[in-house]
């Protein structure tokens, strides 16, 4: 509060980033009521209105990354720290990735049928970009070339922190229900904006970068945990690429990996516990103690970055020991988001709306049963059908009997009936005479 009393000393990219920071709480809130209130009140529009939410907040997303971005680099740029036949070639990439990302969620809501396809293509193209953007880099940094044994050590340390966090994403994480692909996509650009938006309240920043911020990685873990490992990671990258447009460290190809989409990626797997199966009645546990090995996996990434390309800003110092001591922070920014995550999970009804909406809902989770009860009605039906159908036989067999046997009843009952017999007597009469006269 302090520091907004000074509000007319700050740059002009403080002053926007503030003003943004409201801005995009108060959206959060009024699209989380928006969502709300047409949930309960039309259930059938909730698709579009989820559609048009999810456009209004990629977009706004977008605007603010590119308006923050741009005033950053020109602070940057002003300050001497870009050097630009390496930064802008990355930046490239980073705003290609972005692009291709926003087209590929596009795509996902509009014309699901293409997104597999436009998914592949993406990949191929950010994949033909990277390996591109190593060779024209190379392998070196501002001030010295990498030795061939760091050079390795380097790579190798990477590939095990990649490999980490692939063996969560294979084996751990889990496809979510294609019911819940909207929401999740919805979910994560909202999670991707908070987060975004409270990295610009720091309580400290260090001088080669890293800071510690107001729960900044707290939407992301909470999303980790909501939609799974998978998700939570993919969102994760797609945050690491705009930290880096928001603070653009660059040195080394694989430097910005380790510390943007790589160390943020690790995010993601707060959700592990949840999707094992474990800690079910303690959830706080598993959020816990998964928030905590997504800490673990982003010190590493930061630490593996400063050994062999930032190395000891103090003589007395190791690479080694400098880069694990300045990377320190990680830990504090993730107890700051771990004390605020534990009291948002010590609310019972704030656990039970994350298990809502992991979970599909009650009236779309069970067609079955609702079949099923149906073809019951409908053989309950047919078989009253049946009843009502032999009873009507019988009815019909009754009165069949009743009128066969009522002739009978008359002929023996009532006196006999001259009208009707008198004829077959006449006509025997007859032939008797006609009889006599041909003897005669």
């Amino acid at each position: 509060m302090s520091d907004l009393k000074n509000f007319s000393n700050f740059s002009i990219f403080d002053k926007t980033g503030t003003i943004a920071l409201f801005v995009t709480i108060a959206l959060a809130i009024i699209c989380l009521v928006i969502y709300l209130v047409a949930d309960k009140k039309s259930r059938e529009s909730i698709g579009a209105v989820k559609k048009v939410m999810a456009g209004f907040i990629i977009g706004y997303a977008v605007a603010l990354v590119l308006l923050l971005g741009f005033l950053k680099l020109d602070e940057y740029s002003a300050d001497g720290y870009i050097v630009a036949d390496q930064f802008y070639p990355v930046l490239a990439f980073v705003l290609t990735v972005v692009v291709l990302a926003i087209a590929n969620v596009i795509v996902s809501l509009f014309k699901k049928d293409k997104f597999k396809l436009c998914f592949k293509i993406s990949a191929a193209i950010v994949i033909a970009f990277f390996f591109a953007l190593l060779i024209a880099l190379g392998i070196k940094n501002n001030t010295m070339e990498l030795t061939t044994a760091d050079n390795a050590m380097l790579y190798i340390f990477t590939i095990v922190i990649v490999l980490a966090i692939a063996a969560v994403y294979i084996f751990v994480g889990k496809k979510l229900d294609d019911k819940l692909h909207t929401k999740s996509i919805v979910y994560a650009a909202i999670s991707i904006a908070l987060s975004f938006a409270l990295s610009y309240i720091r309580f400290f920043e260090l001088p080669q970068g890293g800071s510690i911020t107001l729960c900044s990685i707290l939407p992301m873990l909470i999303y980790s945990y909501m939609f799974g490992t998978r998700r939570g990671i993919m969102a994760g990258i797609i945050y690491g690429f705009l930290q880096f447009i928001q603070a653009p460290w660059f040195y080394h190809p694989v430097q910005f990996l380790l510390d943007y989409p790589i160390a943020f990626a690790a995010l993601g797997v707060a959700g592990m516990f949840k999707e094992m199966g474990l800690f079910k009645n303690k959830q706080v546990v598993g959020f816990a103690l998964g928030a905590f090995i997504a800490g673990i996996l982003r010190y590493f990434s930061h630490v593996i970055s400063g050994v062999f390309i930032f190395g000891s800003a103090d003589a007395s110092y190791t690479a080694v020991a400098w880069s694990f001591l300045y990377n320190s922070f990680v830990f504090a920014d993730l107890a700051i988001a771990l004390v605020a995550g534990l009291m948002m999970f010590s609310s019972k009804a704030f656990v039970a709306r994350l298990d809502i909406n992991v979970s599909v809902k009650k009236s779309d989770a069970k067609p079955e049963p609702v079949l099923e009860t149906a073809a019951q009605s409908d053989n309950v039906q047919s078989d009253e059908v049946q009843i009502d159908e032999v009873q009507i036989d019988e009815k019909a067999q009754n009165e069949a009997v009743e009128k066969s046997s009522l002739p009978i009843s008359d002929e023996t009952d009532k006196p006999f009936d001259d009208t009707k017999n008198e004829q077959p007597d006449s006509t025997d009469n007859k032939s008797e005479t006609s009889n006599k006269k041909s003897k005669k």
